[in-house]
């Protein structure tokens, strides 16, 4: 924030701002707490500049103060002191785990790796192109059972009229429906008034809504559909002219939903096809939004390319997949008791103790993490893993010097 923009915030009378989130604070505003823990401690000199949600000590919701690092003043703790609490904390991690950054303020834990803010951006955005990959994979499953039985591709598009002086929305003018097959071959290729005769606008070609609602009905009617734009909204104007398409059951069932520790993925066929293409804007990190495809064949053309899509992307298995595969009962038993075994020494140390317990179903699934640097130990490396109680017991420690 430029000195200009902070003196805007320090006019008189003006309203202090609110964030709510902690990624949107500027990196100038900080927390009385956040002041107080840094590795070199300052207290608020000024007033106060701006709030941000959060919690407090007991989990509720609360707005924390947020005040200009450039109005506070250093503690009255001396370089020594500061050294000597460094040299007795061993809980507190400033120094990123992946590229080495001498942060601040402490550092939260992620999977066994201390992450400053941009490393953990990078971990989340990295986490969502595994689960992509692993949604895509699920939409190509979705995709083959289409193409495998009757289907109809259905691509509407609706030319909208001129809004009233009022700005209040008119009724359509009309609108093309497309279908294909499951082979791509087209079944479907109208263009329909939707206005009434003395409406002024409608395409001069478009068939009569009475013929129109005909051949969607011969067309469509009795196929599994997907559709791709208002086809509802059209069939609703169709039966408020007096020509009601019925079509019977819309759609195939979705395929089965998501753990609860997975992201609620919606499952719309544009939604499915923006998953499939998996592009993220390098700017937010959010899933864009495809150009659509335009018609009828060309989404008949992205469904066999979703249900030919291989297994490909970033490796790994996903958070979400990874809770939810401990989420489930240890071994078949239920009421089972985990217990977290920390390994530390050699990195092969723990990789090897990890596959052996592998092979003895003794570890859940997906639960080993690392190996990572060691805080403690010099030179040696954790390596995480989760079990259950009758087998395991306590923490393992290996005591062989690093590279033994």
């Amino acid at each position: 924030m430029t000195d200009q923009q902070l003196t805007q915030k320090q006019e008189p009378g003006a309203a202090p701002a609110w964030y709510a989130r902690w990624n949107q604070v500027p990196w100038d505003w900080a927390s009385k707490t956040q002041m107080a823990t840094a590795d070199l401690p300052r207290e608020p000199g000024g007033p106060v500049r701006g709030y941000v949600a959060g919690r407090d000590f007991r989990s509720r919701e609360t707005a924390v103060p947020l005040y200009a690092v450039a109005e506070s003043k250093p503690t009255r703790a001396s370089g020594g002191q500061l050294a000597s609490a460094d040299a007795r904390r061993t809980a507190t991690v400033r120094m990123c785990t992946d590229c080495g950054a001498n942060c601040q303020l402490p550092l939260q834990q992620r999977q066994g790796r201390h992450l400053c803010p941009m490393c953990w951006r990078i971990a989340t955005v990295v986490d969502f192109q595994i689960e992509l990959r692993e949604r895509r994979a699920e939409n190509a499953a979705w995709a083959r059972e289409l193409l495998a039985g009757a289907l109809a591709v259905v691509w509407v598009e609706v030319l909208d009229a001129e809004p009233t002086p009022a700005g209040r929305k008119r009724a359509p003018l009309a609108a093309r429906v497309q279908a294909v097959d499951e082979k791509g071959r087209r079944i479907l290729d109208v263009l329909i008034r939707l206005a009434g005769p003395r409406t002024q606008g409608a395409p001069a070609e478009a068939l009569p809504p009475g013929e129109g609602a005909e051949r969607i009905v011969a067309a469509l009617a009795g196929l599994r559909r997907v559709v791709w734009g208002p086809l509802t909204a059209v069939r609703e104007r169709l039966a408020a002219l007096g020509h009601p398409a019925a079509l019977g059951p819309q759609q195939p069932e979705p395929a089965a939903g998501w753990s609860q520790h997975r992201r609620n993925w919606p499952d719309s066929v544009a939604d499915r096809y923006a998953q499939w293409r998996g592009e993220l804007d390098p700017a937010t990190g959010e899933l864009r939004t495809p150009w659509p495809p335009g018609t009828a064949d060309r989404l008949w053309l992205c469904l066999t390319r979703m249900a030919d899509a291989a297994d490909e992307g970033r490796p790994g298995v996903s958070r979400g997949a990874r809770r939810e595969a401990q989420d489930q009962p240890l071994y078949g038993v239920v009421g089972a008791c985990e217990v977290r075994v920390a390994v530390t020494g050699p990195a092969a140390a723990g990789d090897r103790l990890a596959e052996l317990l592998t092979a003895q179903r003794v570890l859940q699934p997906l639960s080993v993490v690392g190996p990572v640097p060691s805080r403690e130990v010099p030179g040696a490396c954790v390596t995480y893993m989760v079990g259950g109680s009758d087998v395991l017991v306590g923490q393992a420690v290996i005591d062989n010097e690093p590279g033994t």
